[in-house]
């Protein structure tokens, strides 16, 4: 995902010294794309310069020490993606936290969040581990197997030069420089051959191994977009459970790509297979559930085409089929709630899911769920546009009006004035309609004609502004 924009407004936030922002920012990119090492990188260099004008306190030296243990427990029991959340939470605080550092490297190692791996990592060997020669040891050992398995040959046997400047005569170090030394031989021409450098000889040098992996390399660094990449790239898996048939990663991530290929039960059977190698791993039950909602939706918008083109039958097994989708999307959300209680992405699913039940049931008592989820999503700025809008909306449907112009106009305040964008449309219109709603036509009707002045093509506007002309006085 391209969180390049999140990036430059933390780079922004942070020139103009508004340090707490340009955090948030990051996270947020961070949480949307886990393995950004620059925004990983920036991230803690922002940490690192407020550190350094705050200074610390007892207090916050007290949260951060049982925020650690929180961190040692996630990790311990495999939760990898909420270690680093937890972990990146402490160290907003504690930047220079070796042990938590340590934890967020060998977490973001287990999820396959290399790029995160390899620069914390950095970060412990650039700070000399506060000059803790044993933790300093264990972080090259990490550093070391981290650029190996990113092909990183040379910087692994470097780094594993280090490990044996540090602690002399370590064994699994001097076997790790003679391993690495027939790779990098390798890899030099492999890369010789690839670019053409040596010609012909190069080529006659490399195995047909070799160009198997080069191959492979290849399409792990690029996309797979053929049948052909794809069915290369399930090989791949199946190859690597060949050698670690025990491995939950691996068969989730042949899942993911029977999944994209829409073979839902060879994706079910990859799923299923690494819940039961990591059962306390929830990431694996959600891709379950991800993977249901996937073939619900697929087929309600089957249904959906047949429905439009005026099948009755189609039309009536589509509602069913909607109703089904939305009582299934709670229970799932309802159970990530339970385990990622601090993630505003998971809360804002479940308002929304609350929201839309609501809507079809005609429930009030779901409206105040999803304004509960909402007020919590609210206070995170990437949510707060879109969780402003259902709030207000949530309020209009129960008749508290006055609520909801209330939060209508908070939002519309957080949005800058020149950005006129389709959210600001959709806010302006709600506001629009919840003043009609709450009989002040007059208002209503000026509140439509901000859009109507940029975009008379926007939803019913034009009707609704001709409706209301020559109306009464609110």
């Amino acid at each position: 995902m391209d969180v390049s924009k999140l990036i430059e407004k933390a780079r922004e936030a942070a020139e103009r010294r508004n340090y707490d922002y340009a955090i948030d920012l990051y996270l947020q990119a961070l949480k949307l794309s886990p393995d950004t090492a620059m925004a990983r990188r920036e991230l803690r260099a922002v940490e690192n310069r407020l550190s350094k004008e705050k200074g610390s306190s007892f207090w916050g030296k007290a949260k951060t020490a049982g925020n650690a243990a929180q961190v040692q427990i996630l990790y311990s029991t495999k939760k990898y993606d909420s270690a680093i959340e937890k972990a990146e939470e402490t160290l907003k605080a504690d930047p220079g936290n070796v042990g938590v550092l340590m934890l967020l490297g060998k977490a973001a190692m287990a999820a396959n969040y290399r790029q995160t791996a390899i620069v914390t990592f950095e970060d412990i060997k650039s700070m000399n581990a506060g000059g803790n020669t044993k933790q300093m040891v264990e972080a090259l050992r990490e550093l070391a197997f981290a650029y190996e398995t990113d092909g990183k040959i040379r910087e692994a046997s470097d780094t594993w030069a280090l490990v044996q400047r540090h602690a002399p005569g370590d064994r699994d170090a001097t076997a790790r420089i003679r391993d690495l030394a027939a790779k990098t031989m390798t890899t030099t021409i492999e890369t010789a051959a690839r670019t053409g450098e040596r010609g012909a000889a190069a080529r006659s040098t490399q195995t047909d191994e070799q160009k198997k992996q080069a191959e492979r390399s290849d399409r792990e660094k690029g996309e797979i977009k053929t049948a052909e990449d794809l069915k290369a790239a399930i090989n791949d898996k199946k190859n690597d459970l060949l050698a670690r048939p025990d491995d939950p990663r691996i068969h989730c991530a042949l899942g993911d790509l029977y999944k994209q290929g829409g073979s839902y039960a060879e994706a079910k059977k990859s799923y299923d297979t690494a819940r039961e190698k990591d059962p306390n791993n929830y990431t694996y039950l959600f891709k379950l559930h991800d993977l249901e909602l996937w073939k619900m939706t697929t087929a309600a918008k089957a249904l959906q085409a047949k429905a439009a083109a005026g099948d009755a039958a189609a039309r009536e097994q589509f509602k069913k089929d909607v109703s089904a989708l939305l009582e299934y999307k709670l229970t799932s959300f309802t159970e990530r709630e339970k385990q990622y209680s601090t993630d505003s992405l998971t809360k804002f699913n479940l308002g929304c899911v609350y929201y839309d039940l609501a809507k079809e049931k005609g429930d009030k008592t779901m409206y105040d769920e999803a304004i509960k989820r909402f007020q919590q999503t609210f206070r995170d700025p990437k949510f707060r546009t879109d969780s402003g809008l259902r709030m207000g909306s949530a309020f209009a449907a129960k008749g508290q009006f006055e609520l909801a112009l209330k939060r209508f106009d908070e939002t519309l305040a957080s949005i800058p004035p020149e950005l006129k964008n389709e959210h600001w449309k959709n806010l302006v219109y709600a506001k629009g309609d919840t003043l009609f709603r709450a009989g002040k036509v007059n208002e209503s009707r000026e509140t439509f004609l901000q859009i109507y002045e940029i975009d008379v093509a926007f939803k019913d506007i034009s009707k609704r502004i001709d409706e209301m002309s020559g109306g009464p006085a609110a």
